[in-house]
């Protein structure tokens, strides 16, 4: 069977302008196959440079996130630090205004802290030989008496919390913990134990705020809970009643270099 001259022109212009495949039994139109073709070259994978783009977009956005992340936690922490020292301020004015004594009660453990008034004539430990001596002599008392009666004759004791702000305790932002509080009734700074808090024996560091304006000096760092040298100190000064609030964690030792070691002494 023959097609004649004009069929066999027909079959050679498809096959030239690309509407006949030149394998035999294989006859598609060239729009469609060209597409089949370009879908199984993408199926076939990605190329190497397109897979290069592609992570490197992925690391862009992941550092762009993580820089957005870390910004936050930032100002949550710098937001505690500030409502901190904000509190060791309202508290000597209100000391001096109600005749009462107000104490700072640190959590360390417990990742939080709340704010207790309690008798205007309370006296603290000049320095820790003199609370070690009065937390034995508790600690024997309460194997012979109840705990009721040892809180009535504790002269430490009748402090009740009170609410500065919305509740009764103040939670640190989350990825915030305390690096550690420093008073003088302590020679080292107290850290926390890097356990949970335990209910029955807390571990809780004091900071006294007395009616005559005399603030406790105090030491307190806010750390990040995975980088323990980067944060906030709270700096308290018992001699002129400020606080300052640093952007950096600051020794102990450092934050009260300038002063005395005693005061003046006066003629008898």
């Amino acid at each position: 069977m023959s097609f004649g001259p004009a069929r066999h022109e027909l079959v050679e212009a498809s096959w030239r302008s690309g509407q006949l495949d030149p394998l035999p039994g294989n006859v598609v139109a060239g729009s469609s196959g060209r597409r089949s073709l370009a879908r199984s070259r993408w199926r076939s994978g990605m190329t190497l440079l397109e897979v290069i783009v592609v992570i490197a977009i992925a690391l862009v956005l992941t550092a762009v996130m993580a820089a957005g992340i870390s910004s936050m936690f930032s100002l949550n922490q710098r937001s505690a630090a500030s409502q901190l020292a904000i509190t060791y301020t309202l508290l000597r004015e209100e000391a001096v205004l109600r005749n009462q004594t107000f104490r700072v009660a640190y959590h360390l453990d417990g990742n939080y802290y709340q704010v207790e008034m309690g008798d205007p004539n309370v006296l603290i430990f000049k320095d820790e030989d003199q609370r070690k001596d009065y937390e034995s002599e508790r600690h024997s008392k309460l194997t012979r008496q109840t705990a009721e009666q040892v809180e009535a004759d504790d002269p430490l004791g009748g402090f009740m919390a009170v609410a500065p702000f919305e509740g009764e305790r103040v939670d640190l932002p989350g990825g915030t913990v305390f690096g550690g509080i420093k008073t003088p009734q302590y020679n080292d700074m107290v850290r926390p134990s890097g356990g949970e808090e335990d209910e029955e024996d807390p571990l809780v560091v004091y900071s006294y705020v007395f009616p005559t304006g005399f603030t406790e000096p105090t030491v307190v760092q806010l750390v990040d809970k995975d980088n323990d040298r980067r944060g906030f100190t709270i700096i308290v000064d018992a001699m002129t009643g400020s606080v300052r609030m640093e952007p950096e964690i600051i020794d102990s030792r450092d934050a009260f270099r300038d002063h005395p070691d005693e005061g003046p002494s006066f003629p008898q």
